[in-house]
């Protein structure tokens, strides 16, 4: 039973759904942060969700299947540190061209521009990473969001981005032990993901917000 909450715990909180929880949470919640405002929330949510999280997700799932063919569950866990060298440099790369493009297409809202290529950040220095230390980018996706979350709230106080956070941190802490408990990752996998996402996330917001 703890597997199985383990195992949900995990996809809901998968890596490259962050910066859609984060858009998420500033266009309904805390909709003051986007300093210019967003004409179509809705639309612009939904071109993050498929560039962010399911193009990329669908390709590496789908090459790593063609190349090891085994269950689903087996090519997106990437057990082993060389098995995710390949794919977090392919979803760096394919961040940076959706960034490049976000930025290009909604230069008005630099706050959003900030934060995505924040994330970009975080997934470039995770992949480095990943070539020394089988890094977590559970940890590393996490507490970026939680920094994030720090710095526009310090930033923003009048959006309340005290609620937000508690949750936050409450399902970031239960995901992390849950990628202890199953054994996907040892505590200096975790502590050096948290270290690379908390730190790039608070250096972005306190110095180009």
């Amino acid at each position: 039973m703890l597997r199985k909450l383990a195992v949900l715990g995990s996809v809901l909180m998968h890596p490259l759904l962050m910066p859609t929880y984060l858009f998420a949470l500033l266009f309904y919640y805390a909709p003051i942060v986007v300093e210019r405002g967003v004409s179509n929330p809705d639309y612009l949510l939904l071109a993050i969700f498929l560039t962010t999280f399911l193009i990329p997700l669908v390709y590496v799932t789908v090459s790593r299947f063609l190349v090891i063919r085994k269950n689903y569950l087996a090519v997106i866990s990437m057990p082993t540190r060389q098995e995710r060298v390949l794919p977090f440099f392919f979803i760096s790369l394919f961040y940076i061209i959706v960034t490049f493009l976000f930025v290009y297409k909604f230069n008005d809202s630099s706050v959003l521009s900030i934060l995505l290529a924040a994330f970009t950040v975080i997934i470039i220095v995770a992949s480095v990473a990943t070539l020394f230390i089988k890094v977590s980018a559970y940890s590393a996706s996490s507490s970026g969001l939680i920094g994030f979350i720090i710095g526009l709230g310090s930033e923003y106080p009048q959006a309340f981005l005290v609620t937000p956070l508690v949750i936050v941190l409450i399902i970031s802490g239960l995901v992390m032990s849950s990628r202890l408990y199953i054994g996907s990752h040892e505590p200096k996998d975790i502590l050096v993901g948290s270290i690379i996402g908390l730190a790039i996330s608070l250096v972005s917001v306190w110095w180009f917000v």
